[in-house]
């Protein structure tokens, strides 16, 4: 019995010395690579090119190329013979995509998890992000009145990434979530300031506001210019002023034909006069209109009388004419034709002016 047990001992030591001793092998065949890219820093749900490099490194044999994420393996390429430089692609890259990359090449295809060798060359890569969240603070009281100017500050307590160490970045005022200003975030100072001049009652709402440290704003591009101009020019529209003018002109005659009437001795009383007289004549004219059209349906409602209608136009005319001559008169229109003697009709129609 105590035999038995030194020997099961030994067993299980010597068991162990080979497994550390298969570990270590493994361990040992996992080489550093080097590891090249132009983006150290990149916004985010951007595009990643990592290149991992065993040029001078390795044997002309075929290995496996692996891109490591703070010494842990992410992604596993084969490497040919032939070639030197396998590129990795990251696509949409988020925030957690931010660390130290470096590169690892091996004769062995271990699941990248496996591979944890530290490298000798990590390169830090940032990821900036697109949105962040500030702090909206207003210089005096919620409440306002309207016409009054509302002062909103914006700040970062914490430290900003931005694009190559950007100073001046973006920043958005928004109500009720939708984007009313952008203003210049100046990362220096950690502060934006909006002002909403000559508030009025639509401008209620909750505000909030928000840094874009992947908008990069350089000093000489603050004031910033499109590719060309467009001049616009707003014109009166030109019915309007035909309509105003017009008005103009008629207060104007109707002005003049009162201080007329006022002025003119007796003036004022012919003004008075004109109504009834005017209706009265309106008068002959429809009981005349009505005889016509008693007359034209009497007949076999196929002819057409133009005897009739000249005189009735005569009639006209002489009404147009003694508005056109402007002074007090009598017309009287009559029909020489025999065979109309028993219809024939006078007109008198007397005009005088009315304010």
């Amino acid at each position: 019995m105590g035999v038995t047990l030194p020997i099961t001992m030994k067993i299980i030591t010597l068991f162990l010395c080979a497994l550390a001793h298969q570990v270590a092998s493994e361990t040992n065949d996992i080489f550093p690579a080097k590891i090249l890219t132009q983006q150290k820093s990149l916004s985010e749900n951007s595009d990643l090119y990592v290149i991992c490099s065993t040029f001078g490194l390795k044997k002309q044999t075929e290995v496996y190329v692996y891109l490591c994420r703070n010494d842990v393996g992410m992604i596993k390429h084969i490497q040919k013979k032939e070639h030197n430089d396998t590129t990795f692609i990251i696509n949409r890259v988020s925030l957690n995509h931010s660390g130290n990359y470096s590169c690892v090449y091996s004769t062995r295809g271990y699941s990248p998890p496996e591979v944890t060798k530290k490298a000798c060359n990590p390169i830090e890569i940032l990821v900036i992000a697109n949105f962040l969240p500030a702090d909206i603070s207003v210089a005096g009281p919620l409440a306002v009145s309207e016409g009054d100017d509302v002062e909103f500050s914006c700040t970062v307590s914490e430290t900003l990434q931005t694009l190559g160490g950007c100073q001046l970045i973006h920043s958005y005022l928004k109500r009720n979530e939708l984007i009313l200003q952008v203003q210049t975030f100046n990362v220096t100072q950690m502060e934006a300031t909006f002002t909403i001049q000559d508030a009025v009652t639509r401008d209620s709402g909750n505000y909030s506001c928000v840094v874009l440290p992947s908008k990069c704003i350089q000093k000489h591009e603050k004031t910033l210019y499109g590719n060309n101009a467009v001049s616009l020019e707003v014109k009166e529209s030109l019915f309007l002023r035909v309509i105003v003018s017009c008005g103009v002109i008629s207060m104007m005659i109707t002005l003049g034909l009162c201080l007329w009437c006022i002025n003119k001795p007796g003036g004022l009383a012919l003004c008075n006069q004109r109504a009834p007289s005017e209706q009265a004549n309106i008068d002959m004219l429809e009981e005349q209109q009505e005889q016509t059209e008693e007359g034209l349906e009497a007949q076999d409602g196929d002819s057409f009388s133009t005897e009739e209608e000249e005189g009735y136009q005569n009639v006209v005319n002489a009404e147009d004419s003694t508005y056109s001559d402007g002074l007090e008169g009598v017309y009287s229109v009559a029909d020489d034709s025999p065979a109309r003697s028993s219809s024939t009709h006078v007109y008198a129609r007397s005009s005088k002016y009315k304010c």
